[in-house]
Order: structure tokens, then sequence, then C-alpha cells
């Protein structure tokens, strides 16, 4: 295992992606049977769901298949992640042990074996070498610094070695490095790329100039796309997955959609519990193809996105997604009933003068409270165009609260979230 199996799992990646789609979909199919054999047999926690549900794993064979599988739901998977789902006969000391961002509180463990986690590198670096990153690109990537891992031996020659910033570092220190380091690839989360663009063009800051940011872990709206490409003078690439199953999904400089990894993953979009349509909403659901330590079959991750039946104009033979529209938690419902995907928000407060950054949080059904960074263009009208525009969109039921702040709270990975509900949306 290692730097060896992770390069050869990465050139067969890489060759993956160029398949056709009647390959690929053969090529998924094969190790989702291998998957569902192996967590049945292997893990106590999907042999008592197959039971339960009266299947077998000779019942699945295909992808539409899965329908037949019930949901694995982050509730579970924080009561079980290393117990009953583990792989009998792991050995936990010999795995990669790491946590979701626990944005509802309570984070949770998830376990990678030396075999997964070599395979879960080879995909993610798939999406950077096919987006500029070269073997010795300096490379600088923000993110949660409880998720940095200990360079490989091959890292400390500069061979695909990323230089990891915290998010919660100050601005000035970030700004510092990145003078200093100058790198050629910028990636992490989009909030923290977002932050250090804004204060790059505050400062008037000419000398950090990427050859491509990617951003990850976050929405990625057009207004924030927009104003990170013109500080950095990129078209932004922008990469979707989670902790639980890494990369999922990724732009190409085509920019024709998502490119969904699924020689590592099966990705649903489920809506009022069917399979989506092509261009309609649903929430992702995935079920991961490699990690067998901790198997992870119809697992609702609670974010939505769009299927697409388009072909890239690159060829690639991986299948895209639309529009990543966020958490489910993200989505908010009006009083009238009407549900209003984050996006929204940007398009809302993007465009009134004097806010620099801005959360909204949904504390009922009826109130929404806003937190705002003032800029300079702020001033005493700016609280009320803030709550007149929101109730033009939402509703006049919506009551709006504006609070000034000197900071956005970042959650507890150094994200920062620009729409949170803690209401349950009604269908």
């Amino acid at each position: 295992m290692g730097a060896v199996n992770t390069f050869r799992l990465l050139m067969q990646a890489r060759r993956n992606q160029w398949l056709k789609p009647s390959e690929l979909e053969e090529l998924q199919a094969k190790r989702l049977r291998a998957m569902i054999k192996h967590a049945y047999d292997n893990t106590e926690f999907y042999r008592r769901k197959f039971k339960d549900a009266g299947i077998r794993p000779e019942d699945i064979r295909t992808v539409d298949d899965l329908k037949k599988v019930p949901y694995t739901t982050k509730n579970e998977l924080r009561k079980n992640s290393t117990g009953s789902m583990i792989a009998k006969g792991l050995d936990l000391k010999k795995c990669l042990v790491t946590e979701t961002s626990g944005s509802t509180g309570i984070p949770t463990k998830i376990v990678y074996d030396p075999s997964a986690n070599d395979f879960s590198k080879a995909i993610n670096l798939r999406s950077y070498i096919e987006n500029g990153l070269t073997l010795t690109s300096k490379w600088a990537i923000f993110g949660d610094p409880r998720h940095f891992q200990k360079p490989k031996w091959f890292q400390k020659f500069g061979i695909f070695s990323p230089q990891w910033i915290s998010a919660f570092d100050p601005i000035e220190k970030q700004l510092e490095f990145f003078q200093e380091f100058k790198p050629d690839i910028l990636g992490g989360y989009t909030s923290s790329t977002l932050m250090l663009a804004q204060a790059i063009k505050e400062r008037g800051i000419t000398d950090i100039t990427p050859k491509a940011v990617i951003g990850t872990s976050e929405l990625l709206d057009p207004c924030t796309r927009e104003y990170i490409d013109s500080v950095f003078n990129v078209r932004m690439i922008d990469h979707f997955g989670c902790v639980e199953l890494n990369r999922t999904a990724w732009e190409c400089s085509e920019h024709a959609g998502y490119h969904i990894d699924v020689d590592a993953i099966v990705m649903e979009f489920i809506s009022d519990g069917e399979a989506a349509a092509p261009d309609e909403r649903g929430e992702i659901v995935y079920t991961g193809l490699y990690n067998y330590a901790m198997p992870l079959i119809r697992y609702k991750i609670e974010d939505v996105g769009i299927p697409s039946d388009d072909v890239c104009p690159c060829k690639r033979g991986l299948p895209l997604m639309k529009l990543i529209e966020g958490r489910s938690d993200s989505f908010m419902q009006a009083p009238d009933g009407r549900i209003f995907s984050p996006i929204i928000w940007t398009l809302v407060m993007r465009q009134i003068p004097g806010v620099g950054q801005f959360k909204a949080i949904q504390e009922r059904k009826d109130l929404i409270r806003i937190l705002v960074v003032r800029d300079q263009a702020f001033t005493e009208a700016t609280a009320g165009q803030i709550v007149h525009d929101v109730q033009e969109v939402m509703g006049k039921e919506m009551r709006v609260d504006v609070e000034l702040v000197e900071e956005i709270p970042k959650d507890k990975s150094g994200k920062v979230r620009c729409a949170v509900s803690k209401v349950a949306i009604l269908q």
C-alpha cells in the first residue's frame, strides 16, 4: 500500500474517465455487486438491514436494484460508525480515522483502511490533475486542521505536496503565507478563498496569481464565482464531495456541469422517494464502491443536486450533474409553503450595498435572522432594505431580524455557510 498503490490507482482512474458511458456503467455495477456482498458478509449493520428488508446480496445486480435497499441515515452512521458498520476483523490502529465537520454539533467518525485511503487519494488527485495540477506544482489548500495528514515520503521531495492552510488562521497570516509561497494551484474551502480574494482586492495586492483556483466543500454561487474569477483572473473550478466519501464530482475546464466519479461511487438523486428525472432537483444518496472498511450503502448525505443527461464537450465518459444546491438544511420554507434554495440569499444580498458578509438563519417558519458584517457602503437605510428585499422574495409574513456583527461565526470545520435552517421542511 502507499505511494506506489496510489500512483497505480491514479493512472487507472485517469484512464477510466475516457471510457464509454456503457463501459463505466459496467465497471460501476461490477464494483457495486462486490461491495454489496462484502457489506452483507462482513458488517453486522448491513446484514441486519438487508434481512429486515427481506433482501439478499444477489438481489442487487445493478444500480437500479439499489432502490430495494433502505437508506442509511446520518443518525445511523453517527451511532454505528465505529461499531456495527465496521467490517469484521478490521484493525483500527492501521486505519485513517477522521471526522465529519459536525455541523449538527455531533461529529461522526469515518474509517478508511489503507487501501481505501489510497483509492480516495487517487480519485481526488484525478480531479486536480485534470484541472492543471502537475507533479511539482506549488499547491496550497484551505482546510480543517483536523483533516490534515502527515506528508508521505514522496511529498517531502515536492511531489503532489500541498501546503495546508488552516481556515481558522487570521487573514493577515494567510496573506503573509501566500505572498511568500505564491502557489500555482489554490484549493480548498470556497468561503476561505472568497475571504482571501476580498483581502487581496482591498489591499491592492498583485503578486498572488495562481494558475488555477479550485473550490470545494461549500456551495459555490454565481456571484462568489464571478468575484473570485475577477480577482485571480481565472475561471474557478468547483469540486464536490464530503468527508464520508471524499471527492464525488468535479468540473472540468468546459464548465458544462460536474463529472460524477462513477468509478468510485453511485450517486442517486431522489425526489419524493423516486429517482429524479434529468434536470429535476433531487436529494443526493450515495453508495461507496471502494471503502471496504466502512461500507456506506444508500447513504443520505443531505445535499441536493440536479442530474443531467447532457454530454460534456470534453468527451469524458463520466456523467454529469448540474447545479449543486447545497445541504438540505440550507433550504428554507416560507410561511406560504414555498421552498427556497440557498442560492437565493446570494442573489438577494449581493445586490444590497453595504453588505460585506452575511449569514441567514431560519429560526422559525416565520422568522429569519440575518447576521451582517458591514462594508464601507453601509448606511442607516441598509437594514431596512435587507428586510424589504427578503420580504419581497419570501413574503410579508416572514419576519426578518437584521443583526450587525463584527464577523460571521464559522462552523466547527472552519467553513462559513451563508444559510442554515432550523426548521424542517414540510412537503
